[in-house]
């Protein structure tokens, strides 16, 4: 019979292995498509490559979105226009889990200092969070914007300010982006860049 403190001591145990293990866990193992997307997104799928963003840590759901959008003609492929293009459902299935199993991005390092109290200001009546979560790491079909380039969500903001940038969310986006002036916008940018 399991007393108390038996069941307490396997309790800890238990709490004490499963860290353990998941520190061991190997790598994910990249597909070969990704050796393609690596010349811009990055060997470990951080970016350093001017406009393009990092995918480690994005949602899965989300990048398959995003590659769909472009393969479909959705969303402007732009220079991914050859590469979308071949994507099959697999692939797309496969560099989706692969990025979201890759540690996200560290705080962008080159990211211009910001005033938080400014920038909560003008994210806060937009309700950024809502979707994008507390942290800004995404969630589901919305992507993450914690530790990405400030050029790329400077560009991205402007698409769907413009509506350049279309697919899913695009309304929300949209509505949230319209009134958004330049200024806020590299604000936003540099804000989200420097997260953790």
């Amino acid at each position: 019979m399991l007393t108390l403190r038996s069941v307490a001591c396997i309790a800890a145990m238990l709490a004490v292995s499963v860290p353990a293990a998941a520190q061991n866990k190997p790598p994910p193992k990249a597909p070969a498509i990704a050796q393609t997307c690596s010349a811009c997104h990055g060997l470990k799928g951080i970016s350093t490559t001017k406009d393009s963003p990092s995918l480690a840590g994005q949602p899965d759901i989300f990048t398959q979105y995003q590659l769909v959008f472009m393969r479909d003609g959705q969303r402007p492929p732009g220079v991914m226009a050859g590469i979308v293009k071949t994507l099959t459902d697999e692939n797309i299935r496969d560099l989706g889990a692969y990025y979201a199993a890759l540690p996200p991005p560290p705080p962008f390092a080159k990211a211009d200092p910001v005033d938080a109290d400014k920038a909560n200001a003008v994210m806060g009546p937009r309700r950024c969070a809502n979707c994008h979560k507390d942290d800004f790491s995404g969630q589901g079909e919305t992507g993450r914007l914690a530790g990405q380039r400030p050029d790329y969500l400077i560009k991205a903001l402007k698409d769907f300010r413009s509506g350049a940038r279309r697919g899913r969310g695009m309304g929300a986006m949209m509505e949230v982006s319209v009134t958004l002036e330049d200024q806020d916008i590299t604000l936003i940018a540099h804000y989200l860049a420097a997260k953790p």
